[in-house]
């Protein structure tokens, strides 16, 4: 401390600095033409914005190269740069962190392309657990295209060639112009609706040709991309050429890179399946003749053995097998029907002890107290004066209490 100033070291003055400028600015859009320009070995990018009264360092790092549109940014060009200042403290250098580049030429379509691109990705639209595979043979494919366009007639082709069996549906749209997103999602909701109300669809080619970015603005629909992610029905994305890439192509199950590639990918070629089931079936004919050889090979030999050459012998062997067979189950029987014997006599001597009258036709006998069934065991039990009745083993005695005496 100087009096009552602060004195701030170099570098608890640049993290100062570079705190307050992050905080004050945040993320922001920065416009001006790239000069210096150097791609370092590790991938990143180093650079300078100017315009006509002054220059701002600039660097966009690899890890962020999968915001950026590279096609179009050299020296020279003129972009909007999305980032945020900072300061790069062990040199106290004032720069611009780029998270995103895009051409100023290209700028508004591209702009809207990122930022809806990262909202439905944010919200699951893209996520794999959401795909649904096509039907590896199927029946009936929806088209959403326009009825004049190359697509269709590419992907008629291609279908009728590889697997001319499945019915196409055209489900017809225009793919360009202020109308088109409406009509393609108009196109998709009338394909659901005829899936499930006339015929199940196993697939649904939504596309065009190639064309421009402007061109094909209309597959970029927030739209469109959440009519294509409700729909149950297998959806493929086919936009252009393969270079082209369009938010469709983000949420439908399947992307192909033209047209005609989509009709390869939702019909197997029915020339390689015709030439992989004649492979199949001379594999199993050859399996079979080689079982076949064994078997008659195993056939012979069984022949040609002592027991075949003497069939009365075989005879023999049988019969006296049978007999021996026999013999032992005729055992087994006697045995079974023995033990069942012994315990039938050992029950019924459990049942002849067991009987409750067999002490008194010994001369034994039981003594109750009118109306209970339990038999008296102690002269308490009773009163004078008290009826009991004495079970004998012929018949039964009902007298009177006289005396108790319970010695």
């Amino acid at each position: 401390m100087i009096g009552a100033q602060q004195v701030f070291t170099v570098s608890e003055l640049n993290r100062s600095a570079r705190e307050l400028l992050e905080s004050r600015f945040g993320e922001i859009w920065v416009k001006g033409e790239i000069s210096e320009l150097k791609r370092a070995p590790s991938g990143h990018v180093y650079f300078t914005l100017k315009d006509e009264g002054g220059e701002l360092s600039a660097v966009r790092f690899r890890s962020r190269s999968a915001l950026v549109a590279d096609a179009g940014v050299e020296t020279g060009t003129v972009v909007l740069a999305f980032g945020k200042l900072t300061i790069y403290e062990p040199r106290g250098r004032y720069q611009f962190v780029a998270s995103l580049l895009q051409p100023v030429a290209a700028g508004a379509l591209q702009l809207a392309f990122e930022q809806l691109k990262r909202k439905l990705a944010d919200e699951g639209l893209f996520a794999e657990e959401h795909k649904k595979p096509p039907a590896a043979i199927p029946r009936r494919v929806g088209i959403v295209t326009s009825p004049g366009g190359a697509a269709l007639r590419d992907i008629v082709s291609i279908l009728a060639r590889r697997w001319p069996s499945t019915a196409l549906l055209l489900f017809p749209s225009s793919v360009q112009g202020d109308a088109a997103p409406a009509e393609l999602r108009s196109a998709v909701e009338r394909a659901v609706r005829y899936s499930a109300e006339v015929a199940p669809l196993d697939a649904l080619i939504v596309g065009r040709g190639g064309g421009s970015a402007e061109d094909l603005a209309a597959f970029n629909d927030e739209g469109l991309a959440r009519a294509v992610f409700a729909c149950p029905i297998p959806v493929i994305s086919a936009v252009g050429h393969e270079t082209d890439v369009s938010i469709l192509d983000f949420v439908s199950d399947r992307r192909a890179p033209t047209p005609s590639a989509a009709a390869e990918l939702v019909a197997p070629n029915r020339v390689e399946i015709v030439t992989k089931l004649d492979a199949a079936a001379a594999r199993m004919s050859r399996a079979a003749s080689a079982r076949l050889r064994q078997r008659r090979t195993a056939l012979q030999s069984q022949l040609r053995s002592y027991l075949f050459r003497v069939p009365q012998r075989r005879l023999e062997t049988l019969e006296q097998r049978l007999d021996l067979q026999v013999a032992a189950a005729l055992r087994g029987i006697a045995a079974v029907w023995t033990t069942r014997q012994r315990a039938v006599r050992r029950a019924k001597e459990i049942l002849r002890l067991s009987d409750p009258g067999l002490p008194l036709r010994r001369g034994y006998s039981l003594t109750f107290a009118v109306g209970s069934d339990r038999p008296l065991r102690d002269a308490r039990e009773v009163s004078e004066g008290c009826e009991i009745e004495t079970r004998l083993g012929a018949g039964r005695l009902t007298s009177r209490v006289e005396e108790v005496n319970p010695e």
